[in-house]
């Protein structure tokens, strides 16, 4: 990923009508932050979803295949003079150095260290968590390195699931195929009735009932996009009176992504087709 120019004017929040947060993931994984977000932030606040879905998954590309994606996305939401960037994928996430996040020119706001702030703070001593996560993620095992710095949490696995986002992009919420792989990819995190099970991909949600009708009742199931919503409020404060809106931009099919849309937030929303390669990025249609 290429270099930026750290930008200290960004570090001083402005109170203005239309702050413009970029909101970014491999698909339509990321509309579950989005839509935390939007309950967060009903008004003053202007959101920028990409969904990279000509690419997706992000889960088993190689990593610097990956961190090229990343930097084309940045470059974009910079085009659209975005104040801060919300990362909606943990794999992206897991990828990035402490320092490349830093020295972005915009603040950066990841969905794993909040995660891991909150759970490590709030488990009681002795506690096991788990964590579901693409094959990248577990492979970076960034949530896993943070976590072991708590010493009240006495067991930490983490668990790849692979099949999970195709599905999920394929539009299998529920049903047989769906309980099946579930049940497959759980069944050894069940035997060990972990105290709690993160959600390490924000695809997971949209299969959450699934998931939480086949752990035992003594998992809290813990969804990080709860936790990124608080580091944003608390860089954001007060936000102007002017209802917030979304303007939707996809590398992929906008239609299938509309429908999608349609499904989940029972609404359609402007969707807008955007073609990422290397230095020129155009806006298509």
């Amino acid at each position: 990923m290429k270099r930026y120019s750290r930008n200290t004017s960004r570090d001083v929040k402005v109170l203005k009508d239309n702050l413009k947060i970029g909101v970014f993931d491999s698909g339509i994984g990321g509309l579950t932050v989005l839509k935390k977000l939007l309950q967060g932030f009903p008004r003053g606040v202007d959101f920028f979803y990409f969904a990279d879905t000509a690419r997706v998954p992000y889960g088993s590309k190689p990593i610097e295949t990956l961190r090229g994606y990343v930097g084309e996305i940045f470059d974009f939401f910079f085009q659209l003079g975005i104040d801060a960037i919300v990362t909606a994928c943990n794999t992206s996430d897991s990828i990035l150095s402490q320092r490349e996040k830093q020295n972005l020119p915009v603040p950066y706001f990841s969905i794993i260290d909040p995660t891991v702030r909150a759970v490590g703070s709030i488990a009681p001593k002795g506690s096991e968590v788990s964590i579901l996560a693409t094959s990248n993620t577990v492979r970076r095992s960034l949530y896993l390195r943070k976590l072991f710095r708590y010493e009240n949490l006495r067991r930490i696995t983490q668990k790849a699931c692979p099949l999970f986002v195709p599905i999920i992009e394929e539009g299998i919420w529920e049903g047989e195929i769906v309980d099946a792989v579930v049940r497959y990819y759980l069944a050894e995190i069940n035997r060990m009735e972990p105290d709690y099970l993160i959600l390490g991909c924000t695809h997971y949600p949209f299969i959450r009932k699934v998931i939480e009708a086949s752990i035992s009742q003594k998992t809290l199931l813990v969804d990080p996009a709860d936790y990124i919503l608080v580091d944003l409020k608390n860089w954001i404060g007060e936000t102007g009176d002017e209802e917030s809106r979304v303007t939707y931009y996809v590398s992929g099919n906008p239609e299938s992504f509309q429908r999608i849309l349609g499904r989940y937030f029972q609404r359609e929303g402007n969707v807008i087709p955007v073609d990422l390669v290397d230095e020129r990025i155009t806006i298509r249609g």
